[in-house]
């Protein structure tokens, strides 16, 4: 992969700055310069987070992927990956495609959320990123999954080469978050002698071709050994109507 920082136009990627603890990162001072209002979880709030508690941090779901016919339907999209949050000073072999962004949004657009909130001059939260794009379409391999859980918010692939990775991170840990996480693993590439899931202290089995529910509320980090590690992260509009969804697909029951 090269490291040449254009984007898909040839013009050159606006890095973008590294991660700032103290302002992405400070609970409390959003929460008082909001009059002490942000993150305080409605009813609606407690009762998926009371039920997806009773979930694994990693678990298994019924759905299983045709990995060849996925291979098939990817290879279209050969040469039209984008970087992934290309940071300043830092070198990751890593990039992706959208699946579901906002209207206008082509897939290969800058797919982070802080690319996106660059590119739409605004906060944006993962429910925004609602609209269906080609590649969706494309991948019918993927739809039985992900058209149960429509209307679905930000959905993407990622993939990591040799020696890509993702630091130590929570995503959105609040009890006020607008979605909850599916993982699927679309690659062999991704078996544990090639990519490493590490989460609440361990490393998680990961069996290709599978889609999990992760609980990415969770620190968690990612490193891969080979190239062509693909996995496919959708965001899953947290109702309880879903939680109700995600409860009846699970492999154990």
């Amino acid at each position: 992969m090269s490291e040449e920082l254009l984007d898909k136009d040839g013009n050159p990627i606006q890095l973008i700055p590294k991660a700032n603890q103290n302002v992405q990162g400070n609970y409390y001072q959003k929460w008082l310069d909001s009059d002490k209002t942000k993150f305080e979880p409605t009813p609606e709030d407690i009762k998926c987070e009371l039920q997806l508690q009773a979930m694994d941090v990693w678990e298994p779901l019924k759905y299983e992927f045709d990995l060849g016919l996925f291979r098939k339907e990817i290879a279209k999209w050969d040469g039209k990956w984008v970087p992934y949050l290309r940071r300043e000073g830092v070198v990751n072999n890593r990039d992706g495609l959208c699946l579901m962004g906002m209207p206008g949004d082509d897939p290969n657009d800058g797919l982070s959320m802080p690319e996106a909130r660059r590119r739409h001059g605004r906060k944006l939260d993962e429910c925004d990123f609602n609209v269906k794009n080609e590649l969706y379409e494309d991948l019918t391999s993927l739809h039985e999954m992900l058209d149960f859980f429509q209307p679905l918010g930000r959905t993407m692939l990622v993939r990591t080469h040799a020696g890509g990775w993702f630091p130590p991170h929570k995503d959105n840990p609040q009890l006020t978050r607008s979605t909850f996480r599916i993982v699927a693993f679309l690659s062999r590439a991704t078996q544990h002698d090639a990519y490493e899931w590490e989460m609440a202290g361990r490393k998680w089995p990961i069996t290709p071709g599978k889609a999990y529910y992760v609980d990415t509320r969770k620190t968690h980090r990612t490193h891969s050994w080979f190239d062509n590690s693909i996995h496919l992260v959708v965001n899953v509009p947290k109702t309880w109507e879903n939680v109700m969804k995600l409860m009846s697909v699970t492999q154990n029951y």
